[in-house]
């Protein structure tokens, strides 16, 4: 496979030196997007769904010998 005449190869050292800041450059972008994605999350809060009424009459109360009491 042959290059295009204007593509010059890095020497390794500038691509060691470099590397960091690429490192840092992409961290950076990703904490940047999930900022703004937490941002957003938090403009429009969703409502809490309430339970309806099937999922209420299916709820047991605790038996007396599990409910803690003061003496």
């Amino acid at each position: 496979m042959t290059t295009p005449a204007t593509y010059q190869t890095r020497h390794p050292l500038i691509r060691w030196v470099t590397a960091p800041f690429r490192a840092f450059r992409y961290l950076n972008q990703e904490l940047l997007g999930a900022g703004e994605a937490m941002a957003r999350s938090n403009r429009f809060p969703q409502p809490r769904t309430q339970a309806g009424p099937v999922e209420a009459e299916h709820a047991q109360p605790a038996p007396v010998s599990k409910v803690p009491t003061r003496v």
